[in-house]
């Protein structure tokens, strides 16, 4: 490099770079849904077989069944629904904080319907936690942050004033006094 031109000042890698881990809570949360989603899809055949049945088959209480099973669909619809748009959708925009607590819940919630995807949404809950530090630049060897310049020390020329970093200029590029001491 020429004396007369400066160092660069952008840091790589780049501050709006992705972390590491949100791609794998992404994964996570998308396999979750995907399992849940097969597992809604068993659930409201089911209604449908049960409302077949009972067509075929009346018996008194088959409205009070199927009002039922109908119920627990719109249930598992709407569970769907929220962790698509509160936990998927908000990690895929990079809202890393935003997404854990819905993540954590959704996670715990899903352990009460179906064991497996609520172990992938508590997982992805953790690698949220692990792309929220990683985005800060707190973990050793994933700082997205750009690196900081270590402090050097700066005089000022002794004919006009200007600053400088020490070992920057052997000559004053706006006086053209000699620098240094």
């Amino acid at each position: 490099m020429s004396a007369g031109y400066s160092a660069p000042t952008v840091g790589y890698p780049l501050t709006n770079a992705r972390p590491p881990s949100a791609g794998s809570a992404e994964t996570l949360v998308l396999v979750a849904l995907i399992l849940q989603v097969i597992g809604g899809a068993l659930v409201i055949g089911g209604i449908a077989w049960l409302f077949g049945l009972s067509i075929l088959f009346p018996y008194p209480f088959a409205w009070l069944v199927i009002t039922a099973a109908a119920g627990v669909g719109g249930v598992v619809l709407v569970f769907l629904y929220f962790a698509y748009n509160l936990v998927y959708q908000r990690i895929r925009r990079g809202e890393y904080a935003a997404a854990q607590t819905p993540t954590l819940v959704i996670g715990i919630l899903s352990l009460f319907a179906g064991i497996l995807p609520g172990i992938f949404y508590l997982i992805g809950y953790v690698k949220l936690g692990d792309a929220i530090r990683e985005q800060q630049g707190s973990i050793p060897g994933y700082s997205i942050a750009p690196p900081s310049t270590p402090a050097t020390a700066m005089f000022a020329c002794k004919s006009c004033g200007r600053v400088y970093s020490l070992g920057q200029f052997t000559f004053c590029p706006g006086c053209g006094q000699k620098l240094g001491a």
